[in-house]
């Protein structure tokens, strides 16, 4: 962060701001790369290399200003034609793609820092409509097999789609009988009418 425009290096704001997250692995190849070239850095400076611990430094190792950052990410997403967000707000587009894409919401939120999945689902919660018929037709496909007329979808139905016989006679309830004296009755057991069952 910044104090009067200087670097200042802090523990996060709670616990949950330290933690581990997996990367991709075009993430992870251009993090080894950064790293490559902050070592040659490193070498040619020699002793002059302020040793910060972060992974973004100036070619010395001096830590990079926060609103740096800013303002590269603006002259990068300028160059390339997009809409001009904060880049802070790059957090809540990869939280909006994720819940999309069908990444369960405590993962999400996890991936986030948040304390608890509540946090993540107030606020992507403009997201979770339209997920809700992508979540009904993808059940029913699973279920039911694809419609008939489209093509098959990847998504393989836990039925064959061949209908259930029915059948229709009546099962009464039986008396229960226990050394001659009628006890009451019991809900019959649909494996007495339906060996299959």
């Amino acid at each position: 962060m910044a104090v009067n425009y200087e670097v200042v290096v802090s523990e996060p704001k709670t616990a949950r701001g330290r933690r581990s997250i997996a990367l991709d692995p075009a993430t992870v190849a251009a993090l080894r790369e950064h790293r490559s070239r902050q070592v040659q850095d490193r070498l040619a400076v020699g002793p002059l290399w302020e040793d910060s611990g972060l992974v973004f430094t100036w070619a010395d190792g001096r830590p990079l200003h926060p609103e740096r950052f800013s303002r590269w990410f603006d002259q990068h997403a300028r160059a390339a034609g997009l809409p001009r967000i904060r880049l802070h707000d790059v957090r809540h587009s990869y939280a909006t793609a994720a819940l999309t894409a069908g990444i369960p919401a405590k993962v999400v939120s996890e991936r986030l820092g948040h304390a608890n999945i509540a946090i993540t689902m107030d606020t992507y919660s403009n997201v979770l409509p339209g997920l809700d018929a992508v979540a009904a037709g993808t059940v029913a496909r699973l279920i039911l097999g694809p419609p008939r007329s489209k093509q098959p979808s990847a998504v393989k139905p836990l039925s064959s789609g061949r209908k259930a016989t029915r059948r229709r006679r009546e099962v009464k309830a039986k008396r229960l009988v226990k050394n001659g004296v009628t006890e009451g009755t019991r809900t019959p057991d649909l494996r007495d009418h339906n060996p299959t069952l």
